[in-house]
Order: structure tokens, then sequence, then C-alpha cells
């Protein structure tokens, strides 16, 4: 009598154990393309934000600028600079003329009280990586030397021009600002150039005519992100201060020596 054998088809444990070793490296390889996407994404998202907060930063600072009467502080070594900018709200020409009973101010006086409405802007940057905006508007006798500025936070300022500080930036590492102030000059051919030198006292503070501003911004993430860092070093010049420089004493009604 013969007994009829029943073959079996099937997996060995051994080939079982090597197919789900293969899944289990294609799993990882596939999660690994997830996750470094994923990276990828959120890298990009973070660095054009911290893109975007700077570019603000400067297009603020640079409209400002354009309306900077003069620097009040150019400090490289606590990374912080201040300066006066006109304001949009009127200013009277008969306030800087005459005085309240009608008659010319004396311009020959250190003690002028002839003033100017302006706000003081100050940008600041901390060891915790933020800078500040300090805002504080008030009047700057001009033709005093040196300039005195008076706060004044009354009514007569628009709500623009308020006095206020905020945190403006995050993220900065590190904060450069140096002066430089310049001058026309002939050379030897008659030739009429620019000579340009940096600002090493604060005397010659008032006198400058831009700056040289550089934003070092790092946000470390820690593990296995990747950091976002930008580096952005720009120029800002004064317009008034380049406008006194090239029609020396026939600018407007505020120069500093008084020809008007």
């Amino acid at each position: 009598m013969e007994c009829n054998r029943i073959k079996k088809d099937g997996f060995t444990l051994v080939e079982m154990m090597i197919a789900v070793l293969i899944m289990a490296f294609i799993a990882a390889f596939m999660w690994r393309i997830y996750s470094n996407g994923g990276e990828t994404m959120r890298h990009t998202v973070s660095q054009s934000q911290l893109q975007a907060d700077i570019r603000q930063f400067l297009d603020r600072l640079e409209s400002e600028m354009m309306t900077c009467y003069a620097f009040n502080e150019i400090d490289s070594e606590n990374k912080k600079f201040s300066f006066y900018s006109y304001t949009y709200s009127k200013n009277p020409l008969e306030r800087i003329y005459y005085d309240e009973s009608g008659e010319i101010r004396d311009i020959s006086s250190e003690d002028s009280e002839q003033s100017v409405k302006v706000k003081k802007i100050e940008y600041s940057w901390k060891e915790d990586g933020t800078v500040t905006k300090t805002r504080t508007p008030g009047w700057l006798y001009f033709l005093r030397n040196p300039m005195v500025f008076k706060e004044d936070n009354s009514n007569v300022f628009d709500n623009g021009d308020k006095a206020m500080t905020k945190v403006i930036l995050r993220d900065i590492k590190d904060l450069e600002v140096k002066g430089y102030k310049q001058k026309i000059e002939m050379n030897e051919d008659n030739e009429v150039g620019y000579k340009v030198e940096p600002v090493v006292s604060e005397e010659d503070v008032p006198l400058a005519t831009f700056i040289v501003l550089r934003l070092h911004a790092y946000k470390g993430e820690g593990g296995r992100k990747r950091d976002e860092e930008i580096d952005v070093v720009t120029k800002y010049y004064s317009s008034i201060r380049i406008a006194d420089i090239t029609n020396d004493g026939y600018f407007c009604s505020t120069d500093r020596d008084g020809t008007f």
C-alpha cells in the first residue's frame, strides 16, 4: 500500500526574516526621504521668515534715514546708533525764525532758541539676540554747539511720532555699525571729488554722512535640524547731510551755520 505525500508550498523561517529585513530597509529609506523633505520645507520656511524680518527692518530704516537730519550717536563698541529724524507733522518756520513775542531769534548765540521738531530714533543690540528700537519725540536746538535735544511727548506731535520702545528683531547674533564723514575736495588737477574719513570721536558724529551696518542673523535649531544664518552688509546715507555738503550753507532753513 502506497502513501500519497502532500507537498506543501510556503516560506522557511530564514526567508521570512530576510523578507522582513528587506521591508524594514525599504520603510527606513522611505521615512528618510519623507523626513528630509519635511526638514527641507521647515528650513526653507524658517529661512524665508528670517529674511523677511530683516528686509522689513532694512526697508523701514531706509525710509527713516531719508529724513535723517543728523546722527546723534554711533557706538560701535556697544553696538548701537541713533539719529534725529524730521517728523511728518507741520513745523512752522515762525518757530525757527521768531520767538513768542515776534522778535527775530538770535542765531549767533550758543544759547540759541531756534529749534526744529524731530524724533530721536535709536537702535541697539542686546546680548539675548534682540534689536530694540526707541523713538523719542522732541525739539532739536540745531544751532547750539553741541546740538541740544529736549524731549516733548505732548499733543503737538502726531500719533505716529509718539514715544515708544519695542523689540523689532530677534535671532541677531551680532550687529556692527561704523560711521563715516565726507567732504568735497579739489585734487591737484582741480578735479572735484569726495574725501571719506571714519568717525573716530563723539565730536565727529553730527558730521557723519553715512553709516555701514552689518547684521549677522543666526538661529540655531539643535539636533539634526539645520540652522538658519544670514549675513547682510549695507550702507545708509543721510540725504540731508549729502545735500548740505553739496550745497554748503544754501540747502534749507535748518543749516547748522545759520546762513538761511
